[in-house]
Order: structure tokens, then C-alpha cells, then sequence
């Protein structure tokens, strides 16, 4: 007979979505009918992300993945354009995407930061406040600024804020780095990002409520010695309107694909038909004689054609007559020149 579970495991299972941790204490002393194990719980080494119902996710796992490609062409582009800047090995490599609030993304942040307003707009649409942000960590900011200025790029030990030279020079950094996003952006859609300005306050940032969804894209960077990271916060309203441009405009380079096949197929099928013979008689006239007199023709008879002598001659194509003639010489043969066309293309 099969396990059965007892009532004190069916009240466990249904407080679990309350209290998962109890629940599954009560789980494994209950007794009864059941296996004397109870219902094993989740191995302590497996981890487990809670998932919030009240908040659901916005994106797929197939959009995310997406991101994740795009951004990882992203890392093997700015890598070499860092190292050709600061001419030092630097190598940018993609960590994770991860949805989340906006309010956990900010809250990680430290009060001091070198953040970059990016304008992300995306050719049409109509709604042009499309923004996202770019994090850059304190290590990599003024290791950045140290090699351009002729030092060895080493990081700084002490936490301090960056000054306006330094804001100066790696807003110019920056800059380059964003008008990269664009190429890999292009197999997908069309957009034109560029850096607006940089903040290094993250609290005072508006547009975007703490209880929004937004997209992390995190990536980790080294220049020698130095390890920081990348980190690019894309709202849940720029990503809603770039995938539903992307889908729109699949969905019309489906139909264009469609109607290119539909086209080709046409040009085969027409290529066919025009390789095809077909027999063409030009006809001076016709007469209905009795069979007799047809038996009894000789050379020298006449015969008294159904036409006038200034009459056109009818060219028929398999039968059916398609264009009207006058009878000529070229170059020393019969020829018909056609003066009328009564089928088919009338510029023929």
C-alpha cells in the first residue's frame, strides 16, 4: 500500500506557506502512516533563492539570456578599447544579469560613486525618456585616472571623493566607452546611446521609484593589479519598449522574408514559363472547302481566301490568336511586322 501522509503532515504542508522553516521542522517529527524520515527537506549545501509572488518578475529567462549575450559581446569590446586607452592589459569579462528592485540596486551602493546617466533611445518609438545607469567602481575610476595621467594605474587605499580634473577626465572615458553599447545593440535594434552626465551621489538620482524593477548587468574588470567592476542598471520601462520595438520590427522582417520567398518563387516559376517553347503561325486567311474539291486541287488552282487584300495577318501563339500583322521581306525572308496586340502585355 502506498505512504499515506498523517494529518500533522498535511497541517505542516499547509502552514509551510507561512512559516517554511517551522513547516519543515513539523515535517520531520511527525509521525503516522508515513516513512519515519517525514518529507526530506532542501540540502543545506543547495542554494536557494526566495522568490517573492507579490513581485512577480517581469523578464523571461530568454530575455535575460539575451541580455546577457549582447552585454558579453559588450565586455570583449570595451576590454580592448580600455587597454588601448589606458595601454595596459585589461580584461573585462561578464558576470551575471539579475532582475531586481531598484531599492536593492542602491542601497548596495556606497555614498560615494562614479555613476553615468545613459541616454538610451531607440529608433521608432515614440517615447523618448529611455535612460539606464552605469556604475563604475571606485578602484577602476581612479586607477583609470592614474594611467592617463602617466602613472603605473595602481588603486588608491584611501576612500576619498573624486575631483572635478578627475570627474573631467573620466567623463571623457566614459563617453567612449557608452558609444560602443551601440554595435552590439545593432543586429537587434537601432539605438544611439550617449553618456549625459556623471553623478557621484547615487541618492539624489530621479526618474525611477525604489519599488520599480530594473535589469543589473554586471561585469568585472582588471587593469594589472586592480579588480573592481561594471555595473549597468537598465529600468524595466527601457526594456519593455526596446523589446517591443525588437518584436515589431521581427515581426515585419518575418512578412519582408515572407514576401521576398513569395517573390523568388514567382521569378522561378515565370523563369520556367518563359523557357518554354511555344509554336507561332502568322495566318493570311482561312476558306471552308468541300473535301472533293480538296482531293481534286492542282498546281496553278486559286483559292479564295476569307480576306481582303489590304486585311492584317492574324499571328496566333498555340491556337489562340494574340497580335495582328502586315505581311514584309527582312533581309530577304517573309516576315510579320505586328501593328496590333489583342492579348497578353500591351507594351510588347
Amino acid at each position: 500500500m502506498a505512504d499515506v501522509l498523517s494529518q500533522s503532515q498535511i497541517d505542516s504542508l499547509l502552514s509551510s506557506l507561512l512559516n517554511p522553516e517551522e513547516a519543515a521542522g513539523d515535517l520531520a517529527e511527525g509521525g503516522g502512516g508515513g516513512d519515519e524520515q517525514g518529507v526530506t527537506g532542501i540540502s543545506p549545501d543547495k542554494k536557494v533563492k526566495e522568490y517573492d509572488f507579490r513581485s512577480p518578475k517581469l523578464f523571461t529567462r530568454e530575455q535575460l539570456k539575451l541580455l546577457f549575450g549582447i552585454y558579453e559581446n559588450y565586455a570583449r569590446i570595451i576590454s580592448g578599447q580600455i587597454t588601448g586607452t589606458l595601454q595596459t592589459h585589461t580584461l573585462v569579462e561578464m558576470l551575471e544579469v539579475e532582475e531586481q528592485k531598484y531599492y536593492e540596486f542602491n542601497n548596495a551602493l556606497p555614498d560615494s560613486v562614479l555613476l553615468g546617466v545613459i541616454d538610451f533611445p531607440v529608433r521608432g518609438e515614440e517615447d523618448e525618456d529611455n535612460f539606464m545607469f552605469m556604475n563604475v567602481s571606485k578602484d577602476i575610476g581612479f586607477c583609470t585616472v592614474d594611467r592617463l595621467m602617466g602613472g603605473q594605474g595602481a588603486p588608491l587605499d584611501e576612500d576619498r571623493e573624486y575631483t572635478e580634473i578627475e570627474l573631467a577626465i573620466l567623463e571623457y572615458f566614459m563617453r567612449t566607452v557608452v558609444s560602443l553599447m551601440k554595435s552590439v545593440w545593432f543586429e537587434y535594434i537601432e539605438v544611439t546611446p550617449r553618456l549625459i552626465k556623471l553623478e557621484t551621489n547615487a541618492r539624489i538620482l530621479q526618474g525611477i521609484a525604489p519599488d520599480d524593477n530594473v535589469v543589473i548587468v554586471a561585469m568585472s574588470v582588471s587593469v594589472n593589479d586592480t579588480q573592481g567592476r561594471i555595473n549597468i542598471c537598465i529600468p524595466a520601462s527601457t526594456l519593455d519598449e526596446v523589446f517591443k520595438v525588437r518584436a515589431a520590427l521581427s515581426k515585419k522582417n518575418a512578412k519582408k522574408e515572407n514576401l521576398e520567398a513569395e517573390e523568388r518563387r514567382r521569378r522561378h516559376i515565370m523563369g520556367n514559363i518563359y523557357d518554354t517553347d511555344l509554336e507561332m503561325r502568322g495566318v493570311l486567311g482561312s476558306v471552308m472547302i468541300p473535301a472533293r474539291d480538296v482531293i481534286s486541287l492542282e498546281p496553278g488552282d486559286v483559292i479564295r481566301l476569307d480576306k481582303g487584300e489590304d486585311a492584317m495577318v492574324d499571328l496566333t501563339v498555340e491556337e489562340s490568336v494574340w497580335f495582328k500583322g502586315e505581311v514584309g521581306v527582312l533581309n530577304k525572308k517573309l516576315a510579320i511586322e505586328i501593328k496590333e496586340c489583342l492579348r497578353g502585355r500591351k507594351d510588347s
